[in-house]
């Protein structure tokens, strides 16, 4: 998981089916942590040194992160996909119903990780202390509200999309309540063990030297957010400061690095499972695909 725009699933009302297609992204991982008391948590043996090498991608022009356990999850693009797929169902359900329904369309959003803060310079000089949302195109064209549904329509359209529900495609979301998969428990470790790892901890601490140095304050104790005066001005100038003080302790990549590597380490105890995984991924999406193409999508906008 990761504060994020959520992706959401299709198991809720005929509204739901709507946000389903048009914000399917919530991301990865959380971007920016709540603090909160978080009870202490049994960690397995995991050495690092066996993910060496392992490095995360980050988009500095997007926002866009990926990381070793990213082949594992959808990406935001492949969400919007599989669940333009099940919205299809739905509505042809509705449509056997007896009520017309306007095909629907539209892309997504995804939210800039920043577990770590901000680590890309040319998005902390254009947004300041906002996180970056990237649009993710959609497979279909979108269309205008609907006018009010009638009580009976509204009724086949939650009828349809309880019985629909996920289709039988898999909700391969990073991040989801209750999760309790082999790939949420490495991407849960992996945030964990690098909190914890020396390296971090010192980058961490370099990084707040740096900030008092400059005489800019965080929001409050282990959090990655920092105090400006409100003003654009003085955001953008806190925010590339930020970046800065990170360059300045080991550059701003590197916890994403430390826990890529811890990702990568235990990817190795588990590459069977993740095999198995990545097989139900390619076979959903698939899937997915061609009930979209049943749906008059083209192979291009797939």
């Amino acid at each position: 998981m990761k504060p994020t725009i959520k992706k959401v699933s299709t198991t809720t009302l005929a509204m739901a089916v709507m946000a389903v297609v048009i914000a399917t992204t919530a991301c990865s991982a959380p971007s920016v942590p709540t603090p909160t008391e978080a009870p202490a948590i049994s960690l397995p043996p995991v050495d690092r040194s066996a993910g060496a090498g392992a490095r995360a991608s980050l988009n500095e022009i997007t926002g866009e992160l990926l990381l070793p356990m990213s082949a594992y999850w959808y990406s935001d693009r492949e969400n919007v996909i599989v669940n333009s797929a099940v919205a299809s169902l739905i509505f042809d359900c509705v449509r056997e119903a007896g009520f017309t329904v306007a095909p629907w369309g539209g892309g997504g959003k995804a939210l800039q990780d920043a577990r770590y803060g901000q680590w890309s310079r040319n998005l902390a000089a254009r947004n300041g202390a906002l996180l970056e949302i990237r649009k993710i195109p959609g497979v279909m064209d979108e269309q205008p509200d609907r006018p009010v549904l009638s009580a009976e329509h509204q009724a086949a359209e939650t009828k349809c999309t309880n019985s629909v529900g996920r289709a039988g495609l898999p909700e391969l979301l990073e991040g989801l309540v209750g999760d309790t998969s082999v790939q949420n428990q490495i991407t849960r470790n992996a945030v964990a063990l690098t909190e914890r790892d020396p390296e971090y901890l010192t980058f961490r601490q370099d990084w707040e030297n740096c900030l008092a140095e400059n005489g800019v304050k965080l929001t409050g104790p282990g959090s990655w957010s920092l105090q400006s005066s409100g003003t654009k001005e003085d955001e953008t100038r806190v925010a590339l400061l930020e970046v800065d003080c990170k360059d300045a302790s080991g550059g701003a990549r590197k916890p994403y690095d430390i826990l890529a590597e811890y990702q990568a380490a235990q990817i190795k105890d588990h590459q069977a499972e993740l095999n198995v995984l990545a097989e139900e991924k390619a076979a959903a999406m698939e899937r997915a695909k061609q009930i979209l193409r049943d749906h008059g999508v083209a192979d291009a906008r797939l």
